[in-house]
């Protein structure tokens, strides 16, 4: 069985010592019912990993000792997901398959087809909720990044920093993603694709998407719905990109721990 993993704050961990806090302590010391002695796994957010033994449960705090520090190494190219904003438990589903097939970071934007309800503070923070119990499950050690939605031409005008740009769209009859790609896949370190709503992208969103860098592209002859289209476009990217090649030995760097 794979270690029991919690995210611990990078202040917590003093040379060799960690000390655990909050709903991650309640979490292992109330519903996991772990004891000292129990080998675990802390995430601290940056892509660092602890492999640590516990050494005493306490009712405001565990603590427990360090026996070995590695650091994830970046994906050899990194995505960005700008996905328009979907209604009900949609986006929900988006972040945490997101956060497992490794993309780097979400963008959500208004579409002139899509919602326009800006999310509450409440519904931002229980999106990082989602993303890192889904770190969590799929042992990533580096959550993913969620900004603040915005408009989609501000999005496209103003975009993150990527080699190639790509809209995924429906109507698209010509463009494959491999011809997209073939002029830029060896030395991409960095693509920015957008999804679009229910209702699709407006004519208008799709003429802007080429001035502004993008390229339409084509997920095929079907319309699936936007959270099965979004799911396909990563996991193609992913694979056509080689994030999910093997890579021996593990993708981590080991680091001394402190004397």
């Amino acid at each position: 069985m794979s270690l029991r993993r919690f995210f611990i704050n990078p202040t917590d961990i003093t040379g060799e010592t960690a000390q655990l806090t909050g709903p991650e302590a309640h979490h292992l010391r109330s519903v996991l019912r772990l004891s000292p002695g129990d080998p675990v796994t802390f995430f601290d957010g940056t892509g660092a990993r602890y492999q640590a033994r516990i050494e005493q449960i306490l009712k405001d705090r565990v603590t427990a000792t360090i026996v070995e520090h590695t650091q994830d190494l970046p994906p050899k190219v990194r995505l960005h997901l700008g996905q328009a904003l979907l209604k009900g438990q949609k986006m929900d589903l988006i972040l945490q398959k997101a956060t497992e097939l490794g993309v780097d970071a979400i963008w959500p934007f208004y579409s002139e087809h899509g919602i326009h309800k800006t999310p509450r503070d409440t519904q931002m923070e229980r999106w990082q909720r989602i993303v890192l119990e889904a770190c969590k499950q799929c042992d990533r050690a580096k959550p993913l990044e969620v900004h603040d939605p915005r408009e989609i031409t501000d999005l496209m005008t103003q975009p993150p920093p990527s080699d190639a740009r790509l809209i995924f769209w429906e109507h698209e009859t010509r463009q494959t993603l491999n011809e997209a790609l073939a002029d830029r896949a060896t030395d991409c370190r960095s693509v920015l694709f957008l999804l679009g709503p229910e209702g699709g992208f407006s004519k208008t969103e799709v003429a802007c998407a080429p001035q502004e860098g993008f390229i339409p592209v084509s997920l095929g002859p079907r319309i699936p719905r936007p959270e099965t289209a979004t799911l396909a476009a990563t996991a193609i990217l992913q694979y056509a990109l080689g994030n999910l090649n093997p890579i021996p030995p593990k993708n981590q760097e080991k680091i001394p721990c402190a004397p």
